[in-house]
């Protein structure tokens, strides 16, 4: 078992003891036990999936950010996490279809990372609600 803690801007979003934890960094995708070597990564904006101590799964869409993990406790430091039940489909749809619209229109390299980013965002989301 090892604690995970979910930090946002806006203070502790979850506190769950956990035995595996799965999620995405920039070099791939990952899994993570008790007793694991001490890892810092870089997340992708992905799914994080989380086995409780009583087998349960938890699920949040986790906004990019870092992770710290020393095997003891994992610490995930984002932007936003969210669970299924926060995320509004409908809404996330629409945010993507503006975006692909503003994406057409865009001519600007950065800003269209910026837009390819809000896309990415809101698939994850949509996804984490239809797991």
């Amino acid at each position: 078992m090892f604690v995970l803690k979910i930090v946002t801007p806006r203070g502790i979003k979850a506190n769950i003891k956990a035995k595996y934890a799965e999620f995405t960094t920039v070099e791939g995708g990952m899994g993570v036990l008790t007793d694991r070597l001490p890892i810092v990564a870089k997340l992708k904006v992905s799914p994080l999936k989380i086995k409780t101590e009583d087998d349960k799964e938890e699920l949040f869409a986790v906004h990019g950010g870092i992770i710290k993990m020393d095997g003891k406790e994992m610490i995930v430091l984002t932007t936003a996490a969210e669970r299924p039940e926060e995320i509004d489909v409908e809404t996330a749809m629409k945010a993507i279809e503006s975006a692909k619209d503003k994406l057409n229109q865009v001519e600007n390299a950065a800003e269209k990372a910026k837009v390819q980013a809000e896309i990415e965002k809101n698939m994850v989301r949509i996804s984490v609600v239809k797991k």
